[in-house]
């Protein structure tokens, strides 16, 4: 049942299984080459390994080798900085990273695919493929600024990819687009969706809006997945005739205006809402229900079943095959065996669900997780500054950013520039403040914590003047 790319091999061996630039790769070819490749991964002798990877065609290769290895994959975010990778897989006990990037970390193996290839092949006959076998691991904000390791078995993303075709409805004869990091649940999950189903998977590089428009046409693409972001720029550009029945978004919150451009345009979108944990969507709706201009993200799967804890701020639970069984180094809070996700919402007499706040605390900019503590305990490094407080500002490109608010100490003062400069190295360009404001005092709540909330508040009033 989990052999995916053997099965695909077996039924469809000439079928283009990925198409990369100029390169098509049937099945049989992807299954051969990632069969070869098992091998010598394999020789690492590692039950769990790091991939450093962009989208391209020695990625594919890679993740099919270890999958068929039973080899836990673990996602490295290509745009984290050193210090953060390494903290990371320290967290979960891992020492080796193949990589298809350049990558420099002290005190890690690293071989990027030709010295992998050059390592002794060492086939090992392992037992058959159940279920709960952990196929990848990935990494998603905590509530103390510190990353959770997010385990995701076969169970979990086959489950998540017969819910998506169910309700986004691609079939075997559809060609998907992947534009996605494939080390985002939102690019694996395509990657993943297209080998089970047995289409045909366009793998995009990086995107370009002109790139993008000249896959889609000539290779007839009917499905693809994006951050709102994309799809913005993409309306930004002259569209010209196409195959497209579904445009799923995801990854941030996406504005009614940006979901009324796309439908007056023509596209036929769907807006989504997923997490790491649930391995990628878990509600949506699409662009033929007259709700979607409403706000909402839609209803639930058929293999999903989401509630609201009233007692709780209105806390969303979730259950169903899709969502993990815990989190490998923290604990994860269920409640009667539904998954509490810290997101706020409500569900309206029809189920359609309503996101009122997504994790409180947490910035989603171009579908990139942003959690504040991570930049304020870098910036209370700095001896020039007394306290700080990092909130979000509402960006028609990315969604959220982050606005750095600070207090320095008496006679002290600090430069933007120098700010910056520290932030360097430390975290990640997409986590830097878009905005850095002086405040005469951050405000405290009454047990003497950095209030959020009113700093919030007081920096929204500022922008209202």
């Amino acid at each position: 049942m989990y052999n995916w790319l053997e099965l695909q091999a077996q039924r469809l061996p000439d079928k283009p299984a990925v198409v990369f630039n100029e390169e098509t790769v049937t099945f049989s070819k992807l299954y051969d080459e990632s069969k070869r490749l098992k091998a010598h991964v394999e020789s690492l002798e590692r039950k769990r390994i790091a991939l450093y990877i962009g989208n391209t065609l020695d990625a594919i290769y890679i993740i099919h080798a270890a999958i068929l290895a039973k080899i836990e994959v673990v996602m490295i975010n290509t745009r984290l900085t050193p210090h953060e990778i390494t903290a990371q897989l320290e967290d979960i006990s891992v020492d080796t990273i193949v990589a298809t990037e350049p990558l420099e970390l002290d005190g890690y193996n690293i071989y990027q695919l030709k010295e992998l290839l050059t390592l002794t092949a060492l086939p090992v006959d392992k037992s058959g493929i159940s279920g709960d076998d952990v196929l990848s691991i990935m990494f998603t904000s905590g509530t103390t600024g510190r990353a959770k390791a997010v385990p995701q078995t076969f169970r979990n993303h086959y489950a998540s990819a017969r819910g998506c075709e169910n309700r986004f409805g691609y079939s075997e004869e559809s060609i998907w687009m992947n534009v996605n990091p494939i080390y985002h649940i939102s690019g694996f999950s395509v990657l993943l969706r297209s080998v089970i189903r047995g289409c045909t998977m366009v793998l995009v590089e990086k995107f370009d809006e002109s790139t993008v428009w000249k896959r889609i046409t000539e290779h007839s693409v009917t499905h693809t997945s994006m951050v709102p972001v994309m799809l913005s720029r993409l309306l930004n550009h002259p569209i010209p005739a196409h195959n497209l029945q579904g445009v799923l978004l995801g990854g941030a919150g996406v504005t009614r205006q940006v979901l009324s451009d796309a439908l007056d345009a023509g596209l036929p979108v769907y807006n989504s809402f997923g997490m790491t944990e649930t391995c990628s969507q878990i509600v949506s709706i699409g662009h033929d229900d007259p709700k979607i201009l409403e706000g909402t993200v839609g209803r639930p799967l058929e293999n999903i079943s989401i509630q609201i804890d009233e007692t709780n701020d209105g806390e969303l639970l979730v259950h169903g095959a899709p969502v993990t069984n815990g989190y490998l180094n923290a604990e994860m809070e269920l409640s009667d065996g539904y998954f509490r996700t810290g997101d706020m919402g409500y569900i309206d007499a029809e189920g359609y669900l309503y996101i009122l706040d997504r994790r409180k605390d947490l910035i989603i900019s171009g579908g990139e997780n942003v959690y504040p503590k991570e930049i304020e305990d870098v910036i209370m490094m700095m001896p020039e500054v007394a306290n700080a407080v990092v909130v979000k500002r509402k960006d028609k490109e990315w969604g959220e950013v982050p606005v750095l608010l600070i207090e320095t100490r008496y006679g002290m003062t600090i430069k933007d520039a120098e700010i910056m400069r520290h932030l360097e190295g430390r975290v990640a360009k997409y986590k830097r403040p878009k905005e850095i404001i002086r405040m005469s005092q951050i405000l405290m709540t009454s047990t003497g914590k950095v209030s959020r909330v009113r700093n919030q508040k007081v920096y929204d009033e500022k922008k209202k003047q």
